[in-house]
């Protein structure tokens, strides 16, 4: 009977230790473990942004680049066709808003090729398809220009006629607008850009 009861006050005695121990360094503890939770889960957001960023560019979206992010660097992976396709992809992902550097491991698989130029757009009256598909070219470009930090805060106007784009709005810098214009340029679906934007330099 003692021995048992020894027994039960050696088991309390540890478990009351074991909450001491858990109370005293666990807030710290648990303070850490959400630190990292919050860096993987903006981490993971930052891989999807970059991942939609390549998605809108004509020239990027069909090619297999794998994407990682670790405490806001961003490793990019895979084979591409050419040395201007790696380039623009570390352009595209290094202008993601929150992206810190990228680290460019693509391989270049050919040499250098020119993109080609937009058709030109057909004139008339738009079908309900081809309504449907103008506003799924404007969410695009904007979706675009919102993943671009040098944009960030301009007012850029968007609208599609027939995949025809046409751009206005003011933005502070010419560079903006120069970049505004190649990103539409840029989007799948757009076979033209009208520039209209006002630049205050």
């Amino acid at each position: 009977m003692i021995t048992r009861l020894f027994a039960l006050i050696v088991l309390l005695a540890l478990i009351a230790g074991g909450l001491y121990y858990w109370r005293s360094s666990n807030p710290e503890s648990r303070q850490e473990s959400l630190k990292v939770v919050g860096r993987e889960i903006k981490d993971t957001a930052l891989t999807g942004a970059v991942k939609a960023a390549f998605e809108l560019n004509r020239n990027l979206k069909s090619l297999p680049i794998s994407v990682s992010t670790e405490q806001g660097v961003v490793t990019l992976r895979g084979d591409v066709p050419n040395a201007d396709s790696r380039e623009l992809a570390e352009q595209v992902a290094a202008a993601v808003p929150d992206v810190r550097q990228v680290v460019n491991h693509l391989r270049a698989t050919g040499g250098p090729s020119a993109a080609g130029s937009p058709a030109s757009p057909a004139s008339g009256e738009r079908t309900l398809t081809e309504t449907v598909d103008d506003k799924a070219v404007e969410g695009q470009v904007r979706l675009a220009f919102s993943l671009n930090k040098q944009l960030k805060g301009s007012d850029i106007k968007v609208e599609v006629f027939k995949n025809a784009v046409t751009l206005s709005g003011q933005v502070v810098k010419a560079s903006q607008k120069a970049l505004a214009v190649q990103i539409a340029q840029d989007t799948p679906g757009v076979s033209s850009v009208t520039d209209r934007i006002a630049a205050a330099e």
